[in-house]
């Protein structure tokens, strides 16, 4: 099978296998990027290369329902294609997992259980962990807010012995506390200001409400911060992550892929960060590579069984395949990257009744998580391997 060819740019040439950049260019950028903030001049070293487990396999579905039982092998089969071992203690072990840490597995909760991760997808991965030696209740699903979980078909619970499912923010009536957001660990710094939230660490009713009140423990009355807090859960040392995201599109990232998910499931006051500010936004590269999240990521899975190529979050048949594809690796950037590619030759031919749609075109998001060492975007730095 040929291997993807990834999308970042309308001036990108499928002949000769390369891309540019549109807008800013990228010495310049990259120039400010190493003088301003310190970072490397060249992200990438140019002999690195991502290594990415491949599967497609459209069987591994009945209509857009995923069969658990094809699932779990497929999942077997693409983490021992990516380490080369054959068993989960030992494949895990390869990742970077240690037998007493605890296993944060991010999920993509869309509030559509057909364009978020597939239940069958995490029940693999947690067999896996569960196999591999890793007691339970040291598993912990989560994503950032609970209403959202619930509404993807991933209901809250702490059941003892059990693997945990977890939200950041919890629902108002929920009697499973949240995660919450660690006032204590350095938040993520951006320029750009955000309007607090319910759910954000420093926000106050009384300051939309015109009572008075002081500042939370931890907190302050600034309603428009430029920091965004890390949650509770990946900031502690004993963690690892396993982030499972999906091939969905979004109106204002291009994809909602692995990337996106981590990145802003794992920070508040994230509304900020959802419009990219250039062709080469560095914004949710940045999050990825950060301490709390960069030593502890483990391992990246795009799940791809059902691909939702354009328009919003919501499920649409219009807007749906059913490829059966999953995809494996340490780089979520290379995965988001061959997702798009897939997404853009869907566009060229949507399906019966329903015309071409534009392409996507360059990703900003992606382009600038490349520029600061998050991952790569050049199929020439990909390892691409087939599973068999």
């Amino acid at each position: 099978m040929k291997p993807p060819v990834c999308l970042l740019s309308p001036s990108r040439s499928h002949a000769r296998g390369t891309f540019s950049f549109a807008g800013t260019p990228y010495l310049l950028t990259a120039l400010f990027y190493a003088l301003i903030l310190g970072g490397p001049l060249f992200a990438q070293d140019s002999d690195t290369k991502s290594r990415v487990a491949y599967l497609e396999n459209p069987n591994l579905l009945n209509n857009y329902d995923p069969n658990p039982a094809a699932v779990k092998e497929a999942v077997t089969k693409l983490l021992a294609t990516l380490t080369g071992e054959d068993k989960p203690a030992e494949i895990w072990k390869n990742l970077g997992l240690e037998s007493d840490d605890t296993v944060a597995v991010k999920i993509a909760a869309l509030g559509d259980a057909r364009t978020s991760t597939s239940q069958e997808v995490v029940n693999a991965v947690t067999d896996s962990l569960t196999d591999a030696g890793v007691k339970p209740e040291n598993i912990i699903i989560w994503d950032r807010v609970e209403r959202d979980m619930t509404r993807s078909g991933f209901r809250t619970s702490t059941a003892k012995g059990k693997i945990q499912t977890r939200a950041v923010i919890p629902g108002p009536t929920s009697d499973i506390p949240g995660l919450g957001w660690d006032p204590d660990t350095p938040g993520y710094f951006s320029p750009v200001m955000g309007e607090l939230i319910y759910g954000d660490l420093k926000f106050q009713p009384s300051l939309l409400d015109g009572l008075p009140g002081g500042a939370p423990p931890g907190g302050s009355t600034d309603r428009t911060p430029n920091l965004s807090f890390y949650t509770k859960l990946v900031t502690r040392k004993d963690v690892k992550v396993v982030n499972l995201g999906t091939m969905t599109s979004d109106t204002a990232l291009g994809i909602y892929g692995c990337c996106a998910s981590l990145a802003l499931g794992s920070v508040d006051n994230n509304r900020r960060l959802l419009k990219p500010n250039s062709d080469q936004d560095t914004t949710l590269g940045e999050i990825l590579i950060s301490d709390p999240l960069k030593p502890k990521t483990i391992l990246h899975i795009s799940d791809g069984l059902v691909v939702k190529f354009a328009g919003n979050r919501s499920f649409d048949a219009n807007f749906a395949a059913t490829p059966g594809i999953l995809l494996a690796s340490k780089d979520p950037v290379a995965l988001d990257a061959m997702a798009i590619d897939r997404f853009e030759q869907l566009r060229l031919n949507p399906g019966p009744g329903v015309p071409p749609i534009p392409k996507i075109g360059n990703v900003p998001h992606l382009a600038g998580a490349t520029l600061v060492g998050a991952g790569n975007t050049d199929p020439k730095k990909m390892e691409i391997v087939n599973v068999k």
